[in-house]
């Protein structure tokens, strides 16, 4: 097996859950892959290059929260939910959002961009 081989056959997509004391429930979440990484921070992005937190932080929810018994996504890509998850408790939120940022290389402290990026 050539190393492109093996580097598409890797399982590359981590998975961890996560108790979220406000919901009192478990949420796998999940790591980005670079394609919607990317897209998520180009549409969370302000003109002035910043980030959006309030429109990262549910997005990151809807795309990397699981249902750890089934496997399948807890929201979907819709305002409705876009719009639940803004309404929802900003702790709660951030607990799974920090973790899907850790997970998919994404930094907090220096604005949302990818770890080990020179500045």
């Amino acid at each position: 097996m050539s190393l492109r081989d093996r580097i598409i056959a890797a399982d590359d997509i981590g998975k961890r859950l996560v108790h979220v004391p406000e919901w009192n429930v478990d949420v796998e979440v999940r790591t980005l892959s670079t394609g919607m990484r990317s897209r998520m921070l180009q549409s969370a992005t302000t003109g002035d290059g910043g980030v959006d937190i309030s429109r990262l932080y549910p997005m990151l929810v809807i795309a990397t929260a699981f249902d750890p018994e089934t496997g399948t996504p807890i929201f979907d890509d819709s305002p409705e939910d876009f719009e639940l998850i803004q309404n929802k408790s900003a702790k709660a939120v951030e607990v799974v959002a920090k973790v899907a940022m850790e997970m998919s290389g994404m930094s907090v402290e220096e604005g949302v961009e990818p770890e080990g990026k020179d500045s």
